[in-house]
């Protein structure tokens, strides 16, 4: 199911700081209109109580004007980058990793065989680490697409990360290891410190990791 989730820990903090402070100028104007009629008329509260008192309450009401603006401010801006966010959701994006989530029944790679060679490993793990498939990929140099069925993978769930790598040997067994990147289907939008992710099944996308975006079919 598709989300967009928001942490707006800033908002709900500013909104109840807020609310405290309202009922505490409440109780001081009370506390301060109870002593003035109960004052000793022969014995009025001193002038530079009376004053700072009154500065006391000054500085309460800054304070929740202070407050009030922090937690409008942070609801624009949660709305303004979960509005972002959500652009990105149901796109499929090739990421700057070798971790791939298992949706729609397969996972999805590329890597780029730097120069021709003479054989080229492909092993993919899962998220323990543990080996649930291995065979060999193309020698041509270039960039060459590669996917896994789930059905062809034992113990492997929808959602699941798994992990390519890949290595590309040239004649005299010297080994190389290639780049790899990943496809994964955008499903929800993240906030978290003010940082912005990208979740894909169990993988958690950072927005600098994201090399490409396209439209699903």
């Amino acid at each position: 199911m598709t989300t967009v989730s928001s942490v707006a820990t800033t908002t709900s903090a500013a909104t109840s700081s807020s609310s405290a402070l309202t009922l505490d100028m409440n109780q001081f104007l009370q506390i301060l209109v109870t002593q003035l009629k109960t004052q000793n008329p022969l014995e009025p509260t001193d002038v530079t109580d009376f004053t700072n008192q009154l500065v006391g309450y000054a500085q309460l009401g800054a304070q929740t004007e202070t407050n009030d603006s922090l937690s409008a401010l942070s609801s624009s801006l949660t709305a303004m980058l979960t509005s972002g966010g959500a652009d990105y959701i149901g796109k499929t994006a090739e990421i700057d990793s070798t971790d791939a989530p298992v949706q729609g029944g397969s996972a999805s790679w590329t890597y780029t065989v730097g120069s021709d060679a003479a054989s080229t490993a492909l092993v993919v793990t899962n998220q323990d680490g543990e080996v649930v498939w291995s065979g060999t990929g193309e020698t041509a140099s270039g960039q060459h697409a590669f996917s896994l069925d789930q059905s062809d993978l034992t113990g492997v769930e929808d959602g699941d990360v798994l992990t390519l790598t890949s290595v590309s040997s040239d004649a005299d067994g010297v080994g190389t290891v290639n780049a790899v990147t990943a496809f994964a289907q955008i499903d929800a939008v993240t906030f978290d410190s003010g940082t912005t992710a990208y979740q894909a099944g169990d993988a958690v996308i950072s927005a600098d990791d994201i090399l490409k975006l396209y439209a699903s079919a």
